[in-house]
């Protein structure tokens, strides 16, 4: 369905809370009848209860969405999942206030309803018990909602609210986010020493949880620190310092049996063709693929030259040797086998660049060796190695305007 034309989606995983509430609901309505009231109200509270909390998460995100939509971006989805709910914006806000407004929106309704649904709750205790303490747990739980979302930890609206503040005071949005990570550490450094406290005291569960929540939160801000390190990774390298040369050259007045006596295509198990650029008294007149064999009679491959089938070379995506790593990669995404020609600054062509090209050098820079194993495979399947989404890191630049930053 779609509310002011933004998506909503639910995952599996929120229907599994679902019935936990409803559940949880059933069992206190029963608790505070103590076992004398009919099963079916039983389940139909649990049933509204799940409802209200159902809706209030939704309202939730729609506070993020709506203030979004108010700051000029766009909504793609809104997803509601185990955790709770994301609203999925098209980029970040440029401006901190604008981050502010948007990310503080979301808990002000948990606590604004949380405030309405317990004060209902209080002004109902005599009249209406039913409805008092149905309110009353609804009420809770945003009440935990809120807070829970106020703690300082990306990508919490906490974690938003302080990277907005620091970047507003700086004027630096990657300090804003470096702080963000800093806090996210110390919460669970601090979780994992409550854990170890609960342990001593005998609260194994309880030490459990602190432990799950302690690590989740300090792999969250790891994981936040190294997408900053790509990122500068990406912004500081250009094409020249980590292109290949995945071509050969050949004169074009040469027959086309020479691609069969110099047969590389597929040596490496590679998905794409090698490129073969063309020349004649030192000029570059064209080029061609190792597959115009297949569509030549073996008897005349002496007698057909490899000029009667180039193709120009203008035609190969390319890029500059100056261009930033990020802007590369965007390049190589739109093109049909990731891979692009680079060109001197006098338009010459020098190299070729590919996601494994990327790939080596980004885990260079980090102080990763790839095994030959593993270059094999991302030569082959033609991704980038260790499953890096530099795809994605890349287009988060895009949108963002990080390379200012």
């Amino acid at each position: 369905m779609k509310i002011k034309g933004i998506p909503l989606r639910i995952h599996p995983s929120w229907f599994l809370v679902f019935l936990y509430f409803t559940l949880s609901a059933r069992d206190n309505f029963e608790t505070l009848f103590d076992g004398q009231a009919s099963i079916w109200n039983g389940w139909l509270i649990g049933l509204i209860t799940s409802l209200l909390v159902f809706l209030s998460v939704l309202l939730h995100e729609l506070a993020h969405s709506f203030m979004a939509i108010g700051e000029g971006l766009k909504v793609r989805d809104i997803t509601l999942f185990f955790l709770g709910g994301m609203a999925n914006l098209e980029k970040e806000c440029k401006t901190s206030k604008g981050s502010l407004k948007i990310a503080i929106s979301g808990p002000i309704v948990s606590l604004l309803l949380a405030f309405s649904m317990i004060s209902l709750s209080n002004n109902l205790s005599v009249s209406n018990i039913i409805t008092s303490n149905l309110f009353k747990q609804v009420g809770s739980l945003n009440l935990l909602i809120g807070l829970f979302n106020l703690i300082p930890i990306i990508p919490l609206d906490g974690g938003v609210i302080l990277k907005s503040l620091v970047w507003h005071f700086t004027g630096s949005k990657k300090a804003g986010i470096k702080v963000a990570i800093v806090s996210a550490r110390l919460i669970s450094f601090l979780a994992i020493f409550l854990g170890i406290l609960s342990l001593f005291s005998g609260s194994f569960y309880t030490a459990i949880g602190l432990f799950i929540i302690g690590l989740f939160i300090f792999t969250s801000s790891k994981s936040q620190s190294q997408i900053i390190q790509i990122q500068k990774i990406l912004y500081e390298l250009n094409v020249s310092q980590v292109c290949s040369r995945s071509y050969r050259v050949l004169d074009d007045d040469l027959p086309v049996k020479v691609l069969s006596r110099n047969n590389s295509f597929n040596k490496d198990n590679s998905s794409i063709l090698e490129w073969i650029l063309l020349c004649r008294e030192g000029r570059w007149v064209g080029y061609v693929n190792e597959d115009i064999l297949k569509n030549i009679a073996v008897q005349y491959w002496d007698k057909k030259y490899l000029f009667e089938f180039a193709l120009p070379i203008d035609e190969l995506p390319s890029i500059s040797e100056k261009e930033s790593l990020w802007k590369a990669i965007i390049k190589i995404e739109n093109t049909k086998d990731a891979r692009l020609l680079v060109l001197s600054l006098a338009g010459l062509p020098i190299g070729t660049l590919d996601r494994l090209d990327v790939g080596k050098a980004v885990l260079k820079k980090i102080g990763l060796t790839i095994p030959d194993q593993l270059i094999k495979v991302a030569r082959k399947e033609n991704i980038y190695p260790l499953g890096l989404n530099l795809s994605n890191i890349a287009k988060s630049m895009l949108l963002n305007d990080s390379e200012e930053d």
